[in-house]
């Protein structure tokens, strides 16, 4: 049995991970995966078995389907052979929520230097690049590329060599590992960091609301999940008054249905206030989606 073995691992390595654990298939053996990356799930499987319900409360799992029939399943919220509804909508991935998304005046455009970063031994160089207003960068690589060395030299954490020059302008940044300090509930948290985007319709509608904040909604931040956490510290990025986004693996703790809409909530917010977001994303699907274009990472091995 393999608990989410996706997590943490970069696309080379989900399918690395993927074509090994097929290899443990015997005639006379079973083996179980949970799995919250579709793309790895539709790899890896031979029968999917969908579960629902209502979290901590209850929980119920269908018979197995095929991986196409599973998949669809999950995502049409509806189980066909018992005419049973499990979710009010369908999850889709469409490349705009409405047409009027389609027509979007990028007015604003800037441009970063080439840059070089040594830490220890490892070096990064990035090549001179461009971005416009609601526009969605996804940065894809393998892990320990420099993918989130590269975010914290945008929003000036780190300092590239050699005195190269970043454009000055408003960071917020949801950093890969998130370690809560505050002493307090999440709505107390909300009131003290973005209390004018928490009051604002506008934002509850495109970001709060969706993403279910209200279900832990007065519960004490340091008692929170993996999940509620990511949750949370999207609602806080996305919340705080900036020109760039820099959002590093928003897929990570969220189960499948919450990637879905995660990437729905991040795309509408970066269309509707025409900023910019920079995305480290491994989740295959969710990168697709929410990609304008893409910066990959590559690997180049040096011997001195």
């Amino acid at each position: 049995m393999f608990d989410e073995p996706s997590s943490y691992l970069d696309v080379k390595q989900r399918l690395a991970a993927a074509r090994s654990i097929r290899e443990l298939l015997r005639p006379d053996d079973y083996v179980i995966v949970v799995e919250h990356d579709l793309s790895v799930l539709d790899y890896l499987s031979d029968f999917v078995c969908v579960l629902y319900g209502r979290p901590a409360l209850y929980g119920v799992v269908t018979l197995p389907a095929s991986v196409r029939e599973g998949i669809n399943i999950f995502l049409d919220g509806h189980i066909p052979t018992e005419n049973l509804r499990f979710r009010d909508e369908s999850l889709t991935f469409r490349l705009a929520e409405t047409g009027d998304d389609l027509i979007v005046n990028k007015n604003r455009a800037f441009r970063y230097p080439t840059m070089e970063k040594t830490l220890g031994n490892f070096h990064l160089k990035v090549d001179a690049g461009d971005f416009t207003d609601s526009e969605i960068i996804v940065m894809m690589g393998e892990n320990g590329t420099g993918k989130t060395t590269f975010c914290k030299m945008l929003a000036g954490a780190e300092k590239p060599d050699h005195g190269a020059s970043v454009p000055r302008l408003n960071i917020s940044m949801k950093p890969q590992k998130i370690t809560p300090k505050f002493q307090g509930t999440v709505r107390q948290l909300f009131f003290k960091r973005i209390k004018a985007a928490f009051l604002s319709p506008q934002f509850q509608t495109d970001v709060y609301k969706p993403l279910k904040i209200d279900d832990f909604i007065d519960q004490e931040v340091q008692n929170l999940s993996g999940g509620e956490l990511q949750r949370v510290a999207i609602v806080l990025a996305l919340g705080m008054p900036a020109d760039i986004y820099l959002i590093d693996e928003p897929s990570a703790y969220l189960d499948s249905e919450q990637r879905i809409i995660a990437s729905r909530v991040i795309k509408r917010f970066i269309m509707h206030s025409k900023k910019t977001a920079f995305i480290v994303e491994h989740d295959f699907i969710m990168a697709t989606y929410l990609a304008d274009r893409v910066i990959v990472f590559d690997v180049v091995y040096t011997v001195d």
